[in-house]
């Protein structure tokens, strides 16, 4: 069960050529993080990255005493021959957050993107109700991959039910440790089992971690043993997530931009996404300008 969030992870690989970009957006995150931790004790942001980009993230970052950065390499957690390897970037992003908070024995954790900024006050038991956690949900019918998941590992599909949602969100190492393990067939390990669903199904987007975690929880019948009911989440005075102050395009941020200072951002994180392109520094302010 949930005692305390104080873990995160944040899977990085450096894109472009000068890939300033990825480590601006990734600095930022880390910036708004230690805006908002309200925590004695410094939250732990472990950083999965490729070999070749770990020295440059490790010298590049910038560091602060509430933010505890840790930057590890993908080999250390996956072998040279494993088919995580043979995976797009999008898929191996999904692998990490659950093979490597599960190896790690996390208990309940953060899982971000360097699109996702903090705009509100947090600490380790705000997102904890009760042993369980305050997590983000949507309709499975918003989305094919949900039926998807369910033929795959093997559990009913029911449109009028819902499911744990995309980044950010907060899961526990425990589960993801057991979506992995339904998926270990004798010497077979996870990610070739995985890969061979993103192969049969090419075109399509056969699972996604999160629509994973919750239909094994579902199967083990232990999902709600570790996450509050989406009606209560939903309707909660704390929000994990704000997609009204989100930014998904130009338009967007110039409506979002005029906005107050200090304005209610509806949730602690939101998400800027990069392909709009707008300046960093422009991001920067636009995230840091909420009170908390």
């Amino acid at each position: 069960m949930f005692s305390e969030i104080r873990q995160a992870i944040l899977p990085l690989a450096l894109r472009n050529l000068k890939r300033r970009g990825d480590l601006g957006r990734a600095g930022l995150l880390i910036e708004s993080l230690a805006r908002h931790w309200r925590d004695p004790r410094p939250l732990q942001l472990l950083i999965v990255a490729p070999r070749r980009d770990v020295q440059l993230l490790r010298s590049t970052l910038p560091g602060f005493p509430n933010i505890d950065v840790s930057v590890r390499s993908e080999s250390e957690f996956f072998p040279p021959f494993s088919r995580f390897y043979m995976m797009t970037g999008w898929f191996r992003q999904q692998m990490i957050k659950l093979h490597v908070p599960a190896m790690l024995g996390f208990g309940g954790y953060l899982t971000l993107d360097s699109d996702v900024a903090c705009v509100g006050d947090f600490d380790s038991r705000t997102f904890v109700k009760d042993g369980r956690a305050l997590s983000r949900w949507e309709p499975k019918y918003h989305h094919d991959w949900w039926q998807s998941v369910a033929s795959i590992v093997g559990v009913p599909y029911d449109s009028r039910t819902h499911g744990l949602s995309v980044t950010p969100n907060i899961l526990h190492g425990e589960l993801a440790a057991q979506t992995l393990a339904h998926f270990r067939r004798g010497p077979i390990d996870p990610m070739t089992s995985l890969g061979f669903w993103v192969l049969r199904r090419l075109g399509t987007i056969p699972w996604t971690e999160y629509s994973l975690y919750t239909s094994v929880a579902e199967l083990k019948g232990n999902l709600l043993d570790y996450h509050m009911h989406w009606d209560p989440c939903y309707f909660s005075d704390i929000q994990l997530f704000s997609e009204r102050s989100c930014v998904w395009g130009v338009d967007d941020f110039e409506r979002l931009v005029q906005l107050p200072n200090g304005s209610n951002p509806g949730g602690k994180f939101i998400i800027v996404q990069s392909h709009a392109r707008i300046p960093l520094e422009r991001v920067r302010d636009y995230c840091l300008s909420f009170a908390g």
